[in-house]
């Protein structure tokens, strides 16, 4: 079945869909293993809900508003890699001689903290949905959402994999090294790995398919 997905105002949390007429809310951070592996949002059925309520659904979207949140994310990420190599001749002056044990564990605290920080920023956007309609007291369906192109399967899978390298590799590398400035930064990018799921399902067409259709429909 054809689909057309569109944003919410500032709220990167969710999505409505647009299927034969009729309109369905998608949260993207309702599991939180497609938060940690974005490709399942192709894989397995999400669940959405729907809203007959056509004054709901215009107090929701507005797509242009969504685009410039999105592109502040693309820019703190960019922002990110410029500061990395701004500091890289500094990075010695960052090295704090501690034992790779102290390490570990502050970096466990570090990724506990960026964590706990991205899932209060997802509850403030739930809260701000929630303020105009609750998702529970509407009717739920599955479905499965295909992927635009298999180009953009492709472009998904390899960006993804090569923040999950990089983010690996900054670990790695203050563990053995003790560098504040490398936990930094690759903190701030698993930060974005954690927003990764957003292009999965991105505003524009595509095709789905409800888990129970004679019910769905």
């Amino acid at each position: 079945m054809d689909c057309e997905i569109q944003h919410l105002d500032r709220n990167i949390r969710y999505r409505i869909l647009i299927i034969n007429g009729e309109q369905y809310i998608l949260d993207m951070e309702r599991s939180v293993w497609k938060i940690i592996f974005p490709i399942l949002f192709w894989l397995i059925p999400s669940p959405v809900f729907k809203v007959e309520d056509q004054d709901i659904v215009e107090q929701l979207k507005t797509a242009k508003k969504e685009k410039k949140e999105s592109s502040w994310i693309i820019s703190l990420g960019g922002f990110g890699y410029a500061i990395g190599i701004l500091l890289a001749p500094l990075m010695d002056y960052f090295n704090i001689p501690s034992s790779p044990l102290i390490n570990i564990i502050l970096l466990i605290l570090v990724l506990f903290l960026t964590a706990f920080l991205y899932f209060s920023i997802s509850h403030q956007r739930k809260r701000k949905l929630y303020n105009i309609v609750a998702l529970e007291g509407l009717p739920r369906n599955q479905l499965r959402i295909q992927p635009s192109s298999t180009k953009h399967v492709f472009k998904f899978i390899a960006a993804y994999t090569f923040l999950i390298g990089f983010i690996i590799l900054g670990f790695g590398t203050y563990i053995d090294t003790g560098n504040i400035a490398i936990l930094m930064i690759s903190s701030g990018f698993f930060f974005l790995l954690l927003l990764a799921n957003r292009p999965t399902v991105d505003e524009g067409h595509t095709t789905v398919k409800f888990k129970d259709y004679e019910k769905a429909v």
